[in-house]
C-alpha cells in the first residue's frame, strides 16, 4: 500500500506534511508518494531527508482558477509519467490528516473505499439546495445522472484505490473545473469548494467501480470530544475558527510553523489537543537544538536560536558534523547546537 499526497511545494503545506509524516512513519508505514508542483524546490528536497519518494511536476498547463483540482492535475501527472503505478494499492489522503493508527482497508480493481460524507456530498444535500441541480452538474460531465441517483454516493474525503487510471484522473481534473464553474454560477448557496470531490465520486461510478464507505475510514474532527480521536483510525484537522479560543487553529500558520509557539491553551478535553501531541512527536525526534543561528553549509539550510537540528529531525547526518556543531570547532568559534535534554 502507497500512501499519496498531492500539493503545491508551498511553506502552507510543509509544517502539515511533516506532522503527517512523522506520524505515519512512527506507525510504520515506509511507502509515502508526494506530488508537488513546482514552487519552492527545497520543500520537495526536505521530505526527501525524511525519506518519502517526491514526484514535482511543471504545472504550466494547469487551469489554476480553482485550487483543489491541483490534486488530480497531479495524479494524473504521475500516472502519465509511468503507467506502471497504475497498478497497485493507494491510501489517498490530505496533509492536513492525521492517523492514530493505520485503516484496515483492502480495495479491489472493482471496489473502491472512502469516508462516510453523507452530510455535505450525498445526494440529499444538493437536492435540498436544488432539486434539479444534480442533473444539471451530470449533464455538464457528461455522467448519467440515473447511474448517480441510484448509487446514491455518499463516499468521499479520505480514500483506499486500487488500479487507478490516467483517464480516471485526467476526467476528475477537467470535471472538477467544470463543476466549480457551473456552481459558481449556480443560484444556490452549495458548497462549491467541493466541487473536487463530486468529480472524484461520481467518475468512480462512470468508469464501472463500486464505491463502499469504511468503518476505519471514518474520523474525528478538532471539535470532537477526545474520545471520539480515540474511537477512530482517522483525525482530520479542519473545521476550526479563529473564534475557537481553546482548540489549534491551522490558518495561522499559513506563513510560519506551530512548532516553536506554546499551544498550551488547547483544550485538553477536545480532539485538537491530540494534533497538539502530533505536532509536539516532530520535536521530540529532533536531538539537537540551536543555541547560535547559522546556514547550515551542508545543505545551505538557515537554523535560528531555539530551532532543533537537523530537519527534518530523522535526516542522517555524520558524527564529525556533529562534533564540529556541538564545538568550537567551527567557523562560528562557538558551539551552534547541544543535545537536547530528555
Amino acid at each position: 500500500m502507497r500512501y499519496i499526497l498531492c500539493q503545491p511545494a508551498i511553506n502552507r503545506f510543509k509544517w502539515e506534511l511533516e506532522v503527517c509524516i512523522t506520524r505515519l512513519q512512527k506507525l510504520g508505514v515506509r511507502d509515502i508518494v508526494l506530488l508537488f508542483t513546482q514552487g519552492d524546490n527545497s520543500i520537495p528536497e526536505y521530505f526527501e531527508d525524511m525519506g518519502a519518494e517526491v514526484h514535482v511536476y511543471n504545472d504550466s498547463d494547469r487551469d489554476k482558477s480553482y485550487i483543489p483540482a491541483v490534486k488530480p492535475y497531479l495524479w494524473m501527472k504521475y500516472l502519465e509519467e509511468n503507467s506502471d503505478r497504475e497498478n497497485g494499492s493507494y491510501f489517498y489522503m490530505d496533509s492536513d490528516v492525521l492517523l492514530r493508527d493505520t485503516p484496515d482497508v483492502k480495495p479491489t480493481a472493482k471496489t473502491w473505499y472512502a469516508s462516510d460524507c453523507t452530510s455535505y456530498i450525498g445526494n440529499d444535500y444538493i437536492d435540498s439546495k436544488d432539486p434539479e441541480l444534480i442533473e444539471k452538474m451530470c449533464h455538464a460531465i457528461g455522467i448519467d445522472s440515473h447511474l448517480i441517483r441510484k448509487s446514491k454516493p455518499i463516499a468521499g474525503a479520505q480514500w483506499v484505490i486500487k488500479n487507478p487510471s490516467y483517464e480516471y484522473w485526467k476526467k476528475v481534473y477537467e470535471d472538477s473545473i467544470t463543476l466549480y464553474k457551473l456552481l459558481s454560477e449556480s443560484q444556490t448557496d452549495i458548497q462549491k469548494w467541493t466541487a473536487e470531490m463530486w468529480s472524484q465520486l461520481w467518475n468512480v461510478y462512470h468508469f464501472g467501480i463500486d464505491v463502499q464507505t469504511h468503518e476505519d475510514l471514518e474520523f474525528s474532527w478538532p471539535t470532537d470530544n477526545i474520545e471520539a480521536y480515540y474511537n477512530k483510525k482517522i483525525y482530520h484537522n479542519a473545521g476550526v475558527q479563529k473564534s475557537d479560543k481553546d482548540l489549534f487553529f491551522k490558518g495561522q500558520y499559513v506563513n510560519r510553523t506551530p512548532f516553536q509557539d506554546d499551544l498550551s491553551f488547547v483544550n485538553h478535553e477536545k480532539a485538537s489537543y491530540e494534533y497538539v501531541k502530533a505536532i509536539r512527536e516532530v520535536l521530540d525526534m529532533a536531538k539537537y537544538e540551536v543555541i547560535a543561528g547559522f546556514r547550515d553549509k551542508n545543505d545551505d539550510k538557515e537554523y535560528f536560536v531555539g530551532d532543533r537540528y537537523p530537519k527534518p529531525a530523522n535526516k542522517k547526518v555524520e558524527e564529525a558534523r556533529i562534533k564540529e556543531l556541538t564545538s568550537s570547532d567551527n567557523n562560528a568559534g562557538k558551539p551552534l547546537i547541544k543535545e537536547v535534554e530528555s
